[in-house]
């Protein structure tokens, strides 16, 4: 039986209200409502957003299906408010807090707060922490909307600590994002009831950082060539490169096999041959375009001269390789929140690899937090996601010697972190 805020789901229907006219009709509308929530929650729980159907919340709530749509226009408006329902309160109750004293206090217990909600309303914060890339960009912009509402709160709060004033908007968004990526990963595997254990550990690694000592510098050079690409491919080759662009420019899941073949110029039969489904073929691309990535990247880590400077040198031709090739920037930072779970466990894979390049650092620092990799990793990933939805893949480069920064600081510190930043990864 799933749990949810407004009530366990095999529960719902128990909580219909007698017909008759004794009952306002607010209060029909507002337990109507606080139903098909709790059934949103549930259904989506067990089966994911793209399988739930409107018919699934009726049979679950109780509710008709002609009340529904007085209520919504479709399962995604449904969906949207829900999340807003479920949302609201936490946001409401960080504007309130504006005329408390901002401070470490404070900060540690909303932040305790937030971890003590997820662990205990597991399938609500899975909706909206994992689920909502399945419902579409409108979707999308209301939990990005809301990471900038804790975005502004952690600078603030930031800004009260000692050392800390004036830390970059970008490098609280790294926070944020680390820890919201460590996050995310419990609740896809449904590893929630970690957190509580790890909550010590992610407050550690997010004070870890402090102002950069002087300005973080955006390459003047040209970004260094992302690899060679051959100019003739064969055609599962053809197949990925035609996911990866469609999917760039539709979204995973308004996505079909058939824009698929005809973007590749191969017939139905063709693309079924190399692949069983849309999923199937996201999955491939995914790894070819992590595949790539690494052959460009690993290299270039080899060839530092030392481990700060070769963590420079890896951003740099990482991000080079993002920028040449856009579409399957686009598929693996963006996209991949939408094609589910298997999609994710890729990715992660990939992001696990590239984070035993840290190991050096654990051998610098022994004191680092344990959760450092992971979280640097979910930092690194958020700032790519969000430059490449603000400015393109093709602006990736930029980012370089943020990237270093947040990267190296936990371990070196801010002074030797920006240095190597603003160095060209050869120690220039």
């Amino acid at each position: 039986m799933v749990k949810t805020p407004w009530g366990n789901a095999g529960e719902l229907r128990q909580k219909m209200l007698p017909p008759g006219r004794g009952t306002p009709r607010e209060v029909v509308e507002r337990s109507q409502r606080e139903r098909l929530f709790a059934a949103m929650v549930a259904t989506v729980a067990n089966k994911g957003y793209e399988a739930t159907r409107v018919a699934d919340l009726l049979e679950l709530s109780g509710v008709s299906r002609s009340a529904f749509y007085e209520h919504f226009a479709d399962k995604q408006a449904c969906f949207l408010a829900a999340v807003k329902a479920l949302m609201g309160p936490t946001l409401e109750t960080i504007a309130r807090g504006d005329e408390q004293p901002l401070g470490t206090e404070r900060a540690r217990k909303a932040f305790d707060a937030f971890i003590k909600m997820i662990v205990d309303q597991p399938a609500a914060a899975r909706m909206c922490l994992v689920e909502i890339y399945a419902a579409g960009p409108e979707a999308v912009e209301a939990v990005d909307r809301t990471m900038d509402v804790f975005g502004k709160f952690t600078e603030q709060t930031l800004a009260q600590m000692p050392g800390r004033d004036g830390m970059p908007r970008e490098i609280v968004r790294g926070i944020i994002g680390g820890l919201r990526k460590t996050i995310h990963t419990r609740l896809y595997r449904g590893e929630e009831a970690e957190l509580t254990e790890l909550a010590p550990q992610m407050w550690e690694w997010g004070l870890s950082y402090l102002p950069p000592p002087a300005r973080l510098r955006k390459p003047r050079r040209r970004a260094e060539n992302g690899g060679p690409r051959p100019q003739g491919y064969d055609q599962a080759e053809r197949l990925l490169r035609a996911v990866a662009a469609t999917v760039a420019e539709l979204g995973y899941p308004a996505t079909t096999v058939g824009e698929i073949a005809a973007r590749a110029q191969m017939s139905l039969s063709t693309f079924y041959a190399h692949f069983d489904s849309k999923e199937e073929a996201m999955l491939a691309a995914v790894d070819s375009g992590s595949a790539q990535m690494l052959a460009t990247t690993l290299p270039a880590f080899r060839r530092g001269h030392d481990w700060p400077h070769a963590v420079r040198s890896a951003f740099g031709a990482m991000f080079a390789f993002g920028a040449a090739e856009p579409e399957f920037t686009q598929l693996g930072t963006v996209e991949v929140y939408a094609a589910g779970k298997r999609a994710l466990e890729q990715r992660d894979r990939v992001m696990e690899g590239l984070e035993a390049l840290l190991a050096p650092g654990y051998e610098r620092f022994p004191g680092a937090p344990p959760i450092a990799a992971e979280a640097i990793g979910g930092a690194i990933y958020s700032l790519i996601y969000d430059q490449v939805k603000a400015r393109g893949p093709e602006s990736l480069p930029q980012i370089a010697p943020l990237a270093t920064y947040m990267t190296l600081a936990p371990f070196v510190g801010a002074h030797e972190a920006c240095l190597v930043a603003n160095s060209d990864g050869r120690g220039h």
